[in-house]
Parts: structure tokens; sequence; C-alpha cells
């Protein structure tokens, strides 16, 4: 009986010391276009996220200051297979070809991952016809326009949903442009809302959508960096990077093993 003790003691204590911990989460970043500086927010979304969460960036900046763009790692095969989330932070409207970006679409929505849409990620693909309406089925909703910049105030819409964690009841957000939802579809989920003084209606600002196995997050702030500064975009962006990736306690919290490991 005590050599049985002893065995089954030395294999909990092999089992415990050989566990490995969880691997930090895989995030990709597609940034660059027309309007934004993305030099300063691709920077900024990198050292704000490895604060708070244990995350691996991979940043592709392409395409200038242009309009009309393809990331190169969509002609990669299985290229969304190797991440568990894909940030799109970029101004591409006027990219046309429906056959490229409904395979975009597609290569998202064949595996799991997660995705995150900020600000003229929503304006982006918007000239296409075909193209666009697969981009807006996956982003929740449609936006081709802005009301001018203002400092407007975020209604907290959803207060008890996880990613909304440490979010006020309103928000007084940083100068920025507000976008003009003109059609949303059926899985979204609005968090936040604004109203647009020239639109005269309220329009999500923040939300989620889920298609199949697929958790998208989009907030429609972000055009000036003054807004990625300030720690109330910071903590739903994070929260909403954990909970596309599945990582996201109810109450707000990094799942174990995925809290910050920066020092």
């Amino acid at each position: 009986m005590y050599k049985l003790l002893a065995s089954l003691a030395l294999i909990f204590v092999f089992t415990s010391c050989t566990t490995e911990p969880p691997k930090p989460i895989k995030a990709l970043l597609l940034t660059g276009g027309c309007c934004h500086d993305y030099d300063a927010q691709k920077k900024l979304i990198q050292n704000f996220t490895k604060k708070k969460v244990n995350v691996e960036w991979t940043i592709i900046h392409e395409g200038g200051t242009g309009g009309d763009h393809r990331f190169s790692i969509y002609n990669e095969k299985d290229w969304s297979d190797k991440f568990d989330v894909v940030v799109h932070n970029e101004c591409f409207a006027k990219t046309k070809d429906d056959a490229f970006i409904s395979k975009v679409v597609k290569d998202h929505l064949d595996t799991d991952i997660g995705v995150i849409m900020v600000h003229c990620a929503m304006h982006t693909f918007r000239d296409a016809k075909q193209g666009t309406e697969d981009w807006c089925k996956l982003i929740g909703l449609q936006s081709k326009r802005h009301e001018h910049q203002g400092e407007y105030v975020l209604e907290n819409v959803a207060p008890k949903h996880p990613i909304m964690t440490g979010f006020p009841q309103a928000w007084q957000a940083p100068k920025d442009e507000l976008y003009i939802v003109i059609r949303e579809f059926p899985n979204m989920t609005p968090l936040a809302r604004a109203y647009g003084p020239t639109s005269k209606k309220w329009s999500p600002i923040i939300w989620t959508n889920e298609l199949g196995d697929n958790r998208i997050f989009g907030i429609s702030h972000g055009h000036n960096t003054a807004t990625m500064e300030d720690p109330v975009f910071q903590q739903v962006f994070t929260n909403a990077l954990l909970w596309t990736c599945r990582k996201l306690n109810d109450d707000g919290s990094p799942a174990a093993g995925y809290e910050s490991v920066a020092k």
C-alpha cells in the first residue's frame, strides 16, 4: 500500500510539474489605408492589451494611405486558422472585387476565429455589391457615412454583459466620428449607443455579433488616437479581445492563465 501511495504521489508531482501553462492568445492586427494615424494606433493597441492580458501580436500594416488594397496574408492558405482573433483597423472603402471580398469573409467563417472590427473597418468594402453584403453580415450592421466629429456620449445599454465590465453608464468619449447605422442584422446585440444630431437617430457604437462559432465585436469610435488612449476604450477593447476567444469570465476577468505576463 505504501509503495502504491508513493507511486501515485510521484505521478501527481510529475504531472503537476509538466503541465504547460496556457499559450498566449494569438492575435492578428490588420491595419492601413487612408485617414487615420495607424502607426500610433497599432502601437497603442499592442501595448495596452499586453498590460492587461496574455496576448501575442502579429501586425500587418499595408496599403499606404490609399483606399484600395488587399492584405498579403489573404493569399496564404488557411491563414485564419493560425490565429485566435483578428482585429480589423483598416480603411479600404474603394475595394470593389465581390469575389475577393466574399472569399475574405468565408476565410473568417471557415474557422472559429474571433473578430474585432474597429472604426473604418465598417466602411471598408462599402462600395462593392455582394461583397459589401457579406462583409456587413460579418460585422453585424451596415454604415456608409458618419456625423461630424464631436464629443458624443455613449449610453451603456448592456451593463450586465461581461464585455461592459468597468464601462460607465454614460461615457463622455473623446472627440470622434459617430457612424450612422442604416441596417442591423439579426445576430447583432448592441452594447452601447449614441445619438446623432444630424441623423436624428440612435446608432449602436459598441456591439457584438455571432455567426456560427465566430464571435465578432465592433466599435465604430476610433477615428482619433485620443479615443484609443482613453482607459474606457482600452478596457472594453481588452474585454472584447478575451470574449471573442472565449477567455472572458462572466465577471469580466480574464480566464485563468490569460492574465497579463508583461513585466
